[in-house]
């Protein structure tokens, strides 16, 4: 089996129905207020400000609480208060499904220990690069910012799982509706292409998050220049926190492939699975050879 999310565990395993899974997630989706909402609520701040914060987020690698201090639009004592509410409040799946009666407390928790014992090489947080790849300190922050990236500004968790080395790069899928690939070249002591590969349902979402109005119906080159945007911030936010590690790289103008280029002979490809809530993607580097 390979990464999965919860949700779709229980449907393979006949435990729930697609229609309860949406069902649980938007009775989540009602509850889990994000931090800016509860702020707003709570008359700390005004949707303007939200809205400063995360274009500020786009930018710097900086969750937003601490970006609202760091701003000087909250005191820490509201941060902390926020933050408090949101952990005391914070309703996971499993328990959505308890409370809409779709499964009960032991059937849940047989089936929460199984995916958790199944999936615990895949981590939301840690990133694993083989040791022997030029470059793996860049892989490793540009991954990193990825699965942030898509987090905070397009609002999907995104699983990565340990970097694979192949020998090519192959074609993007048209089964998978892989259909766009935008490549950035990290520029400096080690010679890395980034490249991501969306299907066209996550090309809207990310349009539509960077638009911030609904992209379903705009032209494809704006969804392009949208995709594009969102690739050039997560490497521009790597290559500033390679800065702060130590490491002074450039990225390069972001490019655009309709099929995923070939590697050159002195390059291998070193690709990540990785899996989405919503929509699907490929995530994989150029990296030297030796």
């Amino acid at each position: 089996m390979g990464i999965q999310f919860f949700g779709e565990f229980l449907i393979d395993r006949w435990v729930i129905t697609r229609g309860q899974l949406i069902e649980a997630l938007e009775l989540q989706e009602y509850r889990n207020l994000k931090f800016g909402e509860v702020a707003m609520q709570k008359k700390y701040l005004s949707e303007e400000q939200v809205k400063r914060i995360n274009d500020e987020q786009k930018r710097q690698d900086i969750q937003f609480a601490d970006l609202a201090v760091a701003l000087g639009e909250l005191n820490e004592a509201q941060a902390r208060e926020i933050l408090t509410l949101q952990k005391n409040n914070h309703l996971f799946l499993g328990e959505s499904l308890l409370e809409l009666g779709h499964v009960t407390e032991d059937i849940l928790e047989r089936e929460l220990s199984i995916f958790k014992e199944e999936q615990a090489r895949y981590a939301l947080e840690k990133v694993e690069i083989l040791d022997e790849v030029p470059g793996s300190l860049v892989l490793e922050v540009s991954v990193d910012l990825t699965r942030k990236m898509f987090h905070r500004v397009v609002g999907l968790l995104l699983k990565v799982g340990p970097g694979q080395i192949e020998k090519e790069a192959g074609t993007v899928s048209e089964a998978r509706d892989l259909h766009l690939t935008v490549g950035i070249s990290y520029i400096g002591s080690t010679s890395v292409l980034y490249l991501l590969s969306v299907s066209s349902e996550l090309a809207v979402t990310i349009a539509t998050s960077m638009l911030r109005e609904d992209a379903s119906d705009e032209p494809e080159e704006v969804i392009e220049d949208a995709v594009r945007e969102f690739a050039n911030m997560v490497c521009g936010n790597a290559a500033a926190k390679l800065a702060q590690l130590g490491q002074e790289v450039d990225i390069a103008p972001p490019e655009t492939y309709t099929v995923l280029p070939s590697a050159p002979a002195d390059k291998v490809v070193v690709a990540f699975p990785a899996h989405l809530t919503e929509g699907e993607l490929d995530l994989r580097f150029f990296v030297p050879s030796s």
